[in-house]
């Protein structure tokens, strides 16, 4: 059984994907690390590019988009590793994470999921972690509510992100960034992976709300550190991807606040949502992913 599954689900994210998986492969060590690669219809060659850098990977190319949360899923399914890492392909892995991690995880049974310390390619900390959103953080964050009651609003907002740590020490979090997510694969399997409700966002939002509810911690791991581009496939399709945020950002709203919330919700936001839509309309960003 291998020590580690690293699961990876990218769509036209070639050359990102390349340097990811060259860094594993030059930070693993003597971890008996698996690589699962799920593609979603890319039509930049990544999968060629990922049998040429990693032939020992498993790749499943399913035809279609699975989105993160279908992807991770067929992932997860294939995964044999006593643990495993949800991993975006524009991650570059520091030496020594993986194994920071694993330990880490080991020596604390009482705790569900980590992730590490995330930093831009030039360097700047990236403030992960957090407090999961409530519905009222939902309205006065998407809404014009936001606007009218700004102090309340900066107020929460500061509490949710844990205003005034640095990320330079370890703690336990509500929320962790499914960019870098690692958990033993028996927890994942219990959760039966990602909720696909969801296709690309407030997924860590979800599952790190149903891994807290198993009586397990959730903890930010700060002497860990990976680099992190962020964004390298929905760039591709902002358009799109705005369309996807507020559909996923309705579906939490629904499981978590219920549907009276939700549909409050849907229609204070719309104004936000036309109006995001006209302006990348204008600047001709795509909506879809052909």
């Amino acid at each position: 059984m291998p020590d580690l599954s690293v699961l990876i689900v990218s769509y036209n994210t070639r050359e990102p994907l390349r340097r990811c998986l060259e860094s594993i492969r030059a930070t693993r060590g003597d971890l008996a690390v698996e690589v699962i690669v799920v593609d979603n219809g890319s039509r930049d060659d990544s999968p060629a590019m990922v049998r040429a850098v990693m032939p020992e990977a498993t790749l499943i190319e399913p035809g279609w988009n699975t989105w993160f949360t279908g992807g991770n899923n067929l992932a997860l399914k294939a995964a044999r590793g006593e643990y495993a890492i949800v991993l975006n392909p524009d991650t570059v892995i520091r030496p020594g994470a993986f194994q920071t991690m694993l330990a880490y995880l080991q020596a604390h049974p009482e705790v569900g999921a980590i992730s590490c310390r995330q930093r831009f390619p030039g360097g700047a900390t990236i403030p992960n972690g957090s407090r999961a959103p409530r519905t009222l953080d939902l309205l006065l964050g998407y809404t014009f509510l936001g606007t009218l009651l700004a102090p309340w609003r900066d107020r929460r907002r500061a509490a949710m992100w844990y205003t005034g740590w640095d990320r330079a020490t370890t703690r336990p979090v509500e929320v962790i960034p499914d960019s870098s997510l690692m958990a033993a694969r028996a927890l994942l399997d219990e959760l039966a992976g990602f909720d696909e409700a969801f296709k690309l966002y407030f997924t860590e939002d979800d599952i790190c709300r149903r891994i807290l509810a198993t009586g397990r911690q959730i903890h930010f791991v700060a002497e860990a550190e990976i680099e992190h581009e962020e964004h390298a496939s929905t760039s591709q399709v902002q358009r799109l991807a705005s369309q996807v945020y507020f559909d996923d950002l309705i579906v939490y709203a629904r499981k978590y606040s219920g549907p009276l919330a939700a549909a409050v919700l849907r229609a204070l936001v719309a104004p936000t949502r036309w109006g995001m839509d006209l302006v990348q309309r204008l600047r001709g960003e795509r909506a879809g992913l052909g």
